[in-house]
């Protein structure tokens, strides 16, 4: 990125002769008498670089990929004086640097990773010595001018994440209201003790990605951005009065201002503000990983998936995971193959292990892995790299981050034969604490950034909303996410590039659809939950049929609205025989040519079918008396609808229904439709009633037998029922007397 992309961050503008010093220090790196960049030098590795910076290593560590160090000065082998001298006690780390031609000696006390003498103080004698912590150079003073040494800043092994060699170094900006040239040495350490709110152009170097056009926030170089809260320590309506560049930026000490969005009242917006601040200004944040525990997470999957079976997974991932989870994107600048796909080694730890962990049930459909070989590594060991890799990124959060752990909240449990861990509860939590610290539940329509970005920040806000949604129904626990706070518009089909799809079978526009109407769906089911199952409600409507019979009538009219509007696509094919046909010639043609492919529909119409069950749950709770002997009545044809709904829903899955992609929350509402059933037998008021449940009753629990042979989504419900008929269904729970006697009398007890 050449200088005048950059922010002005300074009073002065770059000379002729800098600007092209600036140029040929970021020039490509396609031969050997063309340098490796500065963190591929300090890590000791090659630097691939295809085309323009950044190289694949500085992606990899959302490192700046910058040329601004001078190769090492070899020392000669009979060199005793030697231009660095080092002084090691024995038991003990502390190293001191003595620089060539001053008296002064910087102490730096080191965890023994660093060579300090080839990548920290090497320099040509006639170049200016490079900037470490604690040394805050002037020009024009000499080398015995260091600024004093501060033990604070040395108190424990330096990371690399606090040795950063753009920011450190010098960084020569040009601002348009003073024409003079200066150069500003800052270090990531002085910058976090000076005051983030003191307008100052000598803030930390971060450069802008304007690549799309408009500069983004997620590819931020060694930064992070977060949003500007309502009511926080900085007032976003004072933000709004400060002078912002072309950027829409203002420089402060230590952060960057980004300004989204205006106020404005005819248009009903809020205003919208990022602090864009250092990655190494949470450096000293705990909890904390080194770096060499990071690379050991990053060989332990390198180990498990080399770079070839990787790509192969990405590309499974994004056929049959990513048109009903939709959580990555292909867009922005990242390295790809010839096929769109991202090159493994560009991608993050946390989030490439748990894209492995999602792709590896789906091995048998690719055409190489199918027919090698091939031993799949372990789920559990890549989603627990996952997990741990992610942890130390909290501090300095990212889209990569929340998409980490929403594929972690999205994976299946463990163990098939018990109920999730409230751990999935807390990851959940963080999940949404990301969400909101990234702005994701604010409307980026109209905000100053890449298209691509503001698709994809839209889709994983609907991740986080769909996500939580439907835990808290299966936990039964109050929503993280509250409507006051939840400004996203509804997704359609723009919201789904074409490049975020996989596979000739998926029409463009077409494979986002299941997951906009996912996200519809669970609106409505949000409103359930409020309306008929938070605390007040219930204790407010458990008591009176005929009040929540008028809660619940509009939610019932949207819900069958929803229905009514569902694609003929998103429907399972078992569904057709219901009276449910294709909407055209080419519709039936496309599901006929898909027939033979995995079909991961059925889980939206499965939550389709448990919202429904939820409302008659609801429905259901008031005791029944004579004057609403009817109204009950009534209630109770609809229910036995509904489970006899959900039975041939069951029924009609096939392998490749059950073999494809279902959310996490699927298992749990399979077990609601087992209790719902159960609950309607042990409640019928009349013989036929229990009779009809009962039979209903054991069909399904002999359903479920066959199917969780070959479907862990069943086991649960399953086991829930047996556990009820093994320990004896009338010993156990308080029944009718029309269902004691149909109990009796069906020999089953």
């Amino acid at each position: 990125m050449s200088m005048q992309h950059m922010p002005s961050l300074s009073h002065q503008p770059m000379s002729d002769q800098a600007q092209q010093d600036s140029i040929d220090r970021a020039r490509a790196y396609k031969s050997r008498n063309k340098r490796p960049c500065d963190f591929c030098r300090y890590k000791k590795a090659a630097c691939h670089l295809d085309s323009q910076p950044p190289c694949e290593l500085c992606i990899r560590y959302n490192k700046d990929c910058t040329f601004v160090e001078s190769p090492a000065k070899r020392r000669r082998p009979n060199d005793v004086d030697g231009s660095v001298g080092r002084r090691k006690s024995s038991g003990s780390f502390d190293q001191t640097i003595h620089i060539v031609g001053g008296s002064t000696n910087a102490p730096y006390v080191n965890g023994g990773s660093m060579d300090l003498e080839h990548h920290v103080s090497g320099w040509d004698d006639d170049l200016q010595a490079y900037n470490m912590p604690g040394m805050v150079l002037t020009p024009g003073l000499g080398t015995s001018d260091f600024g004093p040494y501060d033990p604070a800043l040395y108190q424990e092994p330096m990371t690399f994440d606090e040795f950063d060699p753009i920011s450190t170094s010098e960084t020569p900006v040009e601002n348009a209201d003073h024409k003079h040239s200066a150069q500003v040495h800052r270090s990531p350490m002085d910058a976090s003790s000076a005051s983030i709110l003191a307008p100052s152009p000598t803030g930390l170097h971060l450069p802008l990605d304007t690549t799309s056009g408009e500069p983004s926030l997620d590819n931020q170089a060694s930064s992070n951005a977060q949003i500007v809260g309502m009511s926080g320590e900085i007032d976003p309506y004072l933000l709004s009065r400060y002078r912002y560049d072309q950027y829409n930026e203002a420089t402060f000490q230590s952060i960057r201002i980004r300004k989204m969005n205006e106020a404005s009242v005819a248009e009903n917006t809020v205003p919208a503000f990022f602090t864009i601040a250092h990655n190494a200004l949470a450096s000293k944040a705990q909890p904390v990983e080194t770096t060499d525990v990071m690379e050991q997470y990053r060989h332990e999957v390198e180990e498990m998936v080399n770079d070839d079976v990787g790509k192969r997974l990405i590309r499974l991932f994004y056929k049959y995971v990513q048109p009903y989870f939709p959580v990555l994107t292909r867009e922005g600048r990242y390295v790809r193959d010839a096929d769109g796909i991202r090159e493994p080694r560009t991608v993050s730890t946390c989030i490439l292990a748990a894209i492995y962990g999602h792709a590896l049930p789906f091995c048998a459909w690719d055409e190489k892995l199918c027919v090698e070989v091939y031993t799949p590594p372990s789920a559990d060991a890549l989603f627990r790299i996952a997990w741990l890799a992610c942890q130390p990124t909290m501090h300095t959060p990212s889209l990569a981050v929340l998409q980490t752990i929403l594929l972690l909240v999205q994976r299946r449990p463990t163990n098939k034969h018990v109920s999730d861990t409230p751990v999935k509860w807390v990851m959940m939590t963080e999940a949404v604490s990301l969400a909101q610290a990234l702005g994701l539940n604010r409307d980026p329509t109209d905000w100053p950034l890449p298209s691509w970005e503001i698709k994809v920040r839209k889709r994983l806000a609907w991740a986080t909303f769909v996500q939580d949604k439907w835990l808290a129904l299966n936990f039964g626990r109050a929503s993280h996410i509250q409507a006051d706070d939840w400004d996203v518009p509804l997704l359609s089909e723009t919201d789904f590039a074409d490049a975020d799809r996989e596979g000739p079978d998926a029409p463009a526009g077409f494979w986002g659809q299941h997951f906009a109407k996912l996200a519809e769906l669970t609106v409505i089911v949000d409103d359930i939950m409020h309306s008929l199952f938070s605390l007040r409600a219930t204790k407010a409507l458990q008591g009176s049929l005929d009040a929540t019979l008028e809660v619940a009538k509009p939610l019932r009219i949207r819900l069958t609205e929803w229905h009514h509007r569902l694609p003929a696509g998103l429907l399972p094919l078992a569904g057709a025989g219901a009276g449910v046909t294709p909407s055209s010639e080419k519709e039936s043609h496309r599901r006929k040519s898909l027939s033979h492919d995995l079909d991961g529909n059925c889980s939206l119409y499965l939550a389709y079918i448990t919202a429904k069950i939820e409302l008659f749950r609801a429905m259901l709770r008031p005791e029944g008396t004579d004057a609403n002997s009817a109204a009950v009545t009534a209630l109770r044809t609809g229910a036995l609808t509904v489970a006899r709904e959900v039975f041939e829903f069951l029924e009609g899955l096939n392998a490749r229904e059950l073999e494809a992609f279902w959310g996490s929350y699927a298992r749990t509402n399979f077990t609601i439709a087992s209790s719902f059933i159960l609950l309607l037998f042990v409640t019928a008021p009349t013989l036929p009633d229990a009779k009809e449940c009962l039979a209903l009753l054991t069909a399904w629990r002999s359903l479920l037998r066959i199917k969780s042979r070959s479907c862990d989504l069943l086991n649960l419900a399953l086991l829930r029922l047996d556990g009820v008929f093994v320990a004896g269904l009338e010993r156990l729970i308080e029944i009718s007397p029309a269902a004691a006697r149909a109990w009796g009398e069906s020999g089953l007890g």
